[in-house]
């Protein structure tokens, strides 16, 4: 697993930095599938989640359908 690029489109629904150069998001995939509390670094590259920062993501940008900020609520 290694870190992903946000595509262009979402990037703009990162919103401000939570913690020192750090994005907590949700990821919806084509799957159905959704994936919570990742990190985004450098407001560019998925890396991890919050128990793994540096762990890598177990998909691929193209299976990116919707990203938003970290959520309580579900999708």
């Amino acid at each position: 697993m290694q870190a992903l690029e946000v595509p262009d489109p979402f990037r703009a629904r990162l919103g401000p930095e939570m913690k020192m150069d750090v994005h907590w998001v949700d990821v919806k995939l084509k799957s159905g599938a959704v994936h919570r509390g990742l990190v985004v670094r450098g407001s560019r590259y998925l890396t991890g989640t919050r128990l793994n920062p540096e762990g890598g993501v177990p998909f691929e940008v193209e299976d990116i359908i919707d990203l938003r900020r970290q959520s309580v609520w579900p999708w």
